[in-house]
């Protein structure tokens, strides 16, 4: 139903964040258990059932649904009865066809599909019609060091832009290309290096012009810094994981790499930047930073989403401030459900240290989330030196502490 004072065409995306809120995680998952759970009720009755009798999985129901999603109603009772309707409920099912709790998710969409341009081949061509208009590119980090690049858009132009990726790397790799070889490299580190190349605007062996956060301690940089630091302690790539130090500093020492350094300050302990304020309106630039690279992803808790808006947590309208502790990171989606009615964001703590954003949803549930370290997730503060912890708890104390450690240790 919709919220007392809200608008029907916002109350699924606000229904969506809370479903994401109180399974833990992100608002556009809430949303898709949400559709996944309406259609399955209202339109598929029969993937239910197999569902319900633990003859296929929460997987496979949620391809069926995505894989007809987009399509009339009445299309998508028909797939539903062909593909999971009652002559497949005991595995007797018609010459020729497959049960659908044997099928793979890969052989129920293509299924699907082929089903809706049998049946209505013009409302295949409306879909895909529809879909064409959120085509997009994305980013999300991969493991080592890697990252993937996805650019989803019509399927005429994306295997065209293939084919002639194809083509270029094959002039690469047979050394037919008078501008590049392939240098020992694999056909597959050909094809992501032109293709990277192409999409940055670079000429062969052109650097990369554009500017990457890397978060790195002094002491990781330089050698130089806290002793009780390791050298080695990963780099951070802001928004995006992890690099080891050493790979950095020889990125770092590459002259061909334009290298700018930005001192950051934080808190004595090192988890957290300082606080920055300004009287203005809207965050400057400088603070706009700041808050990014302390947030990283979308404040909101289990979002994960990369952060689109500067947001006051209190509306600026209603006396919030621009400041460091009073701003925060968020994706669109989620800047926009918090003015949804009976949505509210607050802010808990005095300084970097224990800053809390606490997220009420219209039901009443509260979610708390922080900012992970500026280092990272699994960041943790050096042990002080002997002679601050002898001030802090006195020379006989530690003798004490050290005694029982070293009974502790000993075998029994």
């Amino acid at each position: 139903h919709v919220q007392r004072g809200g608008r029907p065409e916002t109350a699924g995306r606000s229904v969506g964040s809370q479903v994401g809120l109180a399974l833990r995680t992100s608002p556009s998952r809430g949303d898709a258990f949400g559709r996944m759970a309406v259609v399955l009720t209202d339109q598929m009755p029969h993937t239910m059932r197999a569902l319900e009798e633990g003859r296929i999985g929460e997987y496979a129901a949620s391809v069926m649904v995505s894989a007809t999603s987009g399509l009339p109603s009445e299309l998508r009772e028909e797939i539903d009865e062909r593909l999971a309707g009652p002559d497949s409920t005991d595995g007797l099912v018609e010459p020729g066809q497959i049960a659908l709790e044997t099928m793979t998710p890969r052989q129920i969409a293509g299924a699907c599909r082929r089903l809706a341009a049998e049946l209505d081949a013009a409302a295949v061509v409306a879909r895909n019609a529809r879909a064409a208009a959120g085509r997009g590119v994305c980013v999300r980090p991969a493991p080592d060091g890697q990252a993937y690049l996805t650019v989803q858009g019509p399927m005429v132009e994306v295997v065209g832009a293939y084919a002639a990726l194809t083509r270029d790397t094959d002039r690469v790799c047979s050394g037919a290309d008078e501008a590049e070889s392939a240098d020992g490299r694999g056909r597959g580190a050909v094809m992501a290096d032109l293709a990277l190349r192409r999409l940055s605007g670079r000429a062969v062996d052109e650097p990369q012009p554009l500017t990457i956060n890397l978060v790195m301690t002094d002491r990781s940089l330089t050698g130089l810094g806290d002793g009780r630091r390791s050298v080695d302690e990963p780099v951070r790539v802001a928004g995006h994981g992890h690099l080891p130090a050493g790979q950095v500093r020889a990125l770092l020492a590459d002259p061909a790499v334009d290298a700018r350094v930005r001192r950051l300050f934080t808190t004595p302990s090192g988890r957290d930047l300082v606080a920055m304020e300004s009287r203005a309106r809207h965050f400057p630039k400088g603070l706009r930073t700041m808050i990014r690279l302390r947030d990283d992803v979308c404040a909101t808790p289990w979002c994960d989403a990369p952060v689109r808006h500067d947001d006051h947590v209190t509306a600026h309208s209603a006396g919030g401030s621009t400041g460091f502790h009073t701003g925060s990171g968020l994706c669109a989606r989620c800047n926009l459900v918090k003015e949804d009615p009976g949505w509210s964001v607050s802010v808990t703590g005095r300084g970097a240290a224990d800053r809390v954003t606490v997220t009420r949803a219209p039901t009443g549930t509260l979610q708390r989330s922080q900012a992970p370290p500026v280092m990272g997730a699994g960041w943790r503060s050096p042990d002080p030196p002997r002679e601050e912890i002898e001030e802090w708890f006195g020379a006989e104390h530690m003798a004490v502490i050290e005694a029982r450690a070293q009974w502790e240790s000993e075998p029994a």
